[in-house]
């Protein structure tokens, strides 16, 4: 049973590996100023300048540029070298936006000024070609792709199995969700007989062939299935006569893979000190967030910080004005 266990895991974390294999890593380096005025550097890997990409548009003001001494970020499932910086000075968030929605407000309360940023970036949840309805609950989804805390008392054995467990709902419902996409990538091309051969043929598909098949499988190999499983469904020619066809309809419909290929550090440094937010990490102190594909699968995004700056001139006037104030009642009462 635990080598069973064992099985499903490996191979669900290997899809994952190979998906990540490919992603190329960022980190965004935002320092904030009392005007709210911005200094943003994003630092990339890259053989040479020429060869770095990065995954928003150049616009006037950023310069590209080797660093001097590259430095070293921990993205959690790898550590990064980054050599190369783009970077750009602008009055406002909104002119160095590179992912996501972000603002920057900042609140004055007399003996402090107050700072916060906001980042919101849209969820794929709503994308994905299968609902996650039925393969897992919102708890488990949460604690999955974001990470968030199991119940207090849990040992690791029992984090194990439940993970295991996530991990092969995982698996049936990637098997799946590839599933019903070749559906919809054949469906254009097959008369409406094979298309309800189709709705009907999951169960027999799956029937002996592990979930992991199903992670690489390709049109032509999803046909030569359908094939042997539903001869009389005359299958064997859709592809050979429509070859090009299906593997542009392939690509349409699997276009949300290529979210997959970056993935985001981000830090904000903001004046005063971090009083608030939801930040999962810190670098040099300043509160930093990891953003992937995997936590959007979840939905929305958010990524919250507050900082307060202490007004120092504010409590030296304030002090000031009450020593004034008992000074003049001194005075007042002693006559």
């Amino acid at each position: 049973m635990v080598d069973m266990k064992n099985n499903h895991l490996l191979s669900a974390l290997l899809s994952v590996f190979i998906v990540s294999s490919c992603t190329t890593y960022y980190y965004v380096q935002t320092e904030v100023g009392n005007d709210l005025s911005v200094d943003r550097n994003v630092h990339a890997s890259g053989k040479d300048k020429a060869h770095v990409e990065f995954p928003f548009y150049l616009s006037d003001g950023w310069t590209v540029s080797k660093v001097s001494e590259s430095i070293e970020i921990d993205f959690y499932d790898v550590r990064e070298k980054m050599e190369y910086v783009a970077h750009k000075n602008a009055s406002s968030i909104g002119e160095v936006n590179v992912a996501g929605m972000e603002t920057v407000e900042k609140r004055f309360r007399w003996f402090y000024t107050f700072y916060d940023y906001r980042a919101v970036f849209d969820g794929l949840r709503d994308t994905l070609p299968l609902s996650f309805e039925g393969y897992f609950t919102e708890e488990q989804l949460e604690l999955f792709f974001r990470g968030s805390a199991p119940p207090g008392d849990w040992n690791g054995i029992e984090m194990y199995f439940l993970l295991d467990s996530i991990t092969r709902n995982f698996a049936e419902w990637y098997s799946d969700a590839t599933y019903f996409v070749m559906c919809d990538v054949f469906g254009s091309f097959c008369t409406h007989g094979q298309v309800e051969v189709l709705k009907a043929s999951k169960n027999r598909f799956m029937e002996g062939l592990e979930h992991e098949a199903m992670f690489a499988m390709r049109p032509d190999e999803f046909e030569d299935r359908l094939a042997a499983i539903a001869p009389e469904a005359g299958f064997g020619k859709v592809y050979e006569d429509n070859s090009r066809e299906i593997a542009a309809a392939y690509e349409r419909e699997t276009e949300i893979i290529d979210c997959f290929e970056h993935s985001f550090m981000f830090s904000v440094d903001m004046p005063g000190r971090y009083v608030a937010g939801n930040a999962e990490s810190f670098i040099d102190d300043v509160p930093a967030w990891k953003v992937d594909a995997y936590r959007l699968m979840c939905g929305d995004l958010i990524l919250e910080a507050t900082s307060r700056k202490v007004n120092l001139w504010a409590f030296i006037l304030t002090f000031a004005v009450i020593a004034l104030l008992l000074q003049i009642f001194g005075k007042l009462f002693s006559k």
